[in-house]
């Protein structure tokens, strides 16, 4: 049974479907051996992770995000275990993880997949977890991929994104007009999630050392996917720069003025002690 969880488990991953409790109950506990599901999860866990360095994650639930989802949640008072489902991650340390020791995936066009889902989860996230289709478009419209994508066209591009568990596309009528907006799904959190979003931001946007921590931009990713924000005066002067960018046009000409005043007042201060 251990070797068909596992055989499960790899099979499940390479075509992006989550393993679900269901499946497992039908395909490799069968009948007579649905009691011993935590005996033989767990042993099927220690073989991924001394032979293969994976772990199966659980998923979080999907979100209850529209009215009419929120009313079919609360007529369910609890999730039933057989609901549950998994995904297999990497339990290989970093420094494992380097493009300079993995071997390119030899799957056509894995890559461009993996980055074109790590973008749109990246402008999900930055925009506060949800973005309208609209706003989207507009997106995929700067990197040349409204329409077509070296995938598929976008739209069933889009659609194969929301079937795998990265995104969730919801729909709902506001006085009359359909808001269409797209939020993480459970694959997308688990796979990618605010840590890897927080990563492709550095790796565009951060300093080419990577011993050279850019300040600014960590407060502004802790600001932007909700992390702790880095303690130092990296973050003092860019709340003064926000601070300035908020001021009217006319409160920042006269603090330039009063400027002069206040360092000659200082002078005449400092020289009165001197005195």
């Amino acid at each position: 049974m251990v070797k068909k969880m596992v055989r499960l488990a790899l099979a499940s991953e390479f075509s992006r479907l989550p393993i679900r409790r269901t499946d497992i109950s039908a395909k490799v506990l069968g009948e007579q051996g649905a009691r011993q599901f935590k005996t033989v999860f767990e042993d099927a866990q220690r073989v991924l992770n001394d032979k293969f360095g994976m772990v199966m994650m659980e998923l979080p639930v999907k979100e209850k995000v529209t009215i009419n989802q929120r009313r079919a949640a609360q007529k369910v008072e609890k999730s039933s275990s057989t609901n549950k489902s998994w995904i297999v991650s990497s339990t290989l340390p970093a420094a494992y993880r380097k493009p300079e020791i993995l071997p390119p995936t030899k799957a056509p066009l894995e890559g461009t997949y993996t980055g074109l889902y790590t973008f749109i989860i990246a402008v999900i996230l930055l925009n506060g977890g949800t973005i309208q289709e609209q706003k989207l478009d507009r997106y995929l419209k700067r990197t040349n991929t409204d329409t077509y994508t070296p995938i598929d066209r976008t739209d069933r591009f889009l659609q194969r994104l929301c079937r795998e568990g990265y995104l969730v596309r919801n729909r709902e009528v506001d006085g009359g007009e359909e808001v269409i907006e797209y939020i993480l799904g459970p694959r997308g959190k688990v796979e990618v999630g605010a840590g890897g979003v927080a990563g492709m931001v550095r790796e565009v946007y951060g300093r080419s050392d990577p011993d050279d921590r850019d300040d600014e931009l960590e407060i502004r990713l802790a600001r932007s996917l909700g992390f702790k924000k880095p303690e130092g005066r990296a973050q003092e002067q860019a709340e003064a720069r926000d601070d300035d960018a908020e001021q009217p046009q006319g409160g920042r000409q006269r603090q330039r003025r009063e400027q002069p005043r206040r360092r000659a007042s200082r002078a005449q201060s400092e020289s009165d002690g001197d005195d």
